[in-house]
């Protein structure tokens, strides 16, 4: 795998990011980039990298950045988190890449626009986010992540509020863990 690390000093957040990572082989020849920057709209976000090889689907980088704006860093020490909890934030992250994979360079452009335009749409990205990380069999580690983020963290309500419109509720990836674990006990038994 190809990933590069920028401003990421803690050995544990490189750790739990190759942890996750590792569940998604299918972006194994892609250039995935953690960074840590000032970001004080969100905590962590996934995009593609913007260069000559966004424009080729099959070549295109992508990074995630980790905010340490005091935003967030006033709430949130990456380093203080369950490495579960961690995990399965990267998962989801990582999740949106996996969407962005199969995007031509003109349907990342309307995606970003449906992104920041319509909450139906954010609601719908999110969600495909956690499901992909869910497929990729990180079910327990984004089920962790959302109860810690909206039950144990001290991050303002406002972004609790977001986490709560536009994911998927611990309850929501309880019945999908709990569908996918009927389907195994029927396949099974044919």
């Amino acid at each position: 795998m190809n990933v590069k690390f920028k401003h990421i000093e803690q050995p544990f957040v490189r750790d739990c990011f190759l942890e996750a990572l590792r569940g998604f082989p299918e972006l194994a020849d892609h250039e995935i980039i953690l960074q840590q920057r000032s970001v004080a709209t969100t905590n962590m976000r996934a995009q593609p990298q913007l260069d000559f090889r966004f424009f080729r689907r099959a070549r295109r980088a992508y990074k995630i950045e980790i905010s340490n704006h005091p935003n967030f860093a006033q709430y949130l020490n990456l380093t203080d988190l369950p490495a579960k909890v961690l995990i399965g934030w990267f998962a989801h992250e990582l999740g949106h890449v996996m969407d962005y994979r199969e995007r031509s360079a003109w349907d990342m452009i309307k995606f970003a626009l449906g992104y920041w335009f319509f909450a139906n749409f954010r609601v719908g990205a999110e969600r495909k986010a956690d499901i992909y990380a869910i497929e990729q069999g990180f079910a327990a580690e984004v089920m962790v992540t959302k109860k810690y983020i909206l039950e144990h963290s001290d991050l303002p309500n406002r972004y609790k509020a977001r986490i709560d419109k536009y994911y998927l509720s611990p309850e929501e990836v309880a019945m999908m863990i709990d569908q996918s674990d009927d389907d195994l006990i029927i396949d099974r038994a044919l």
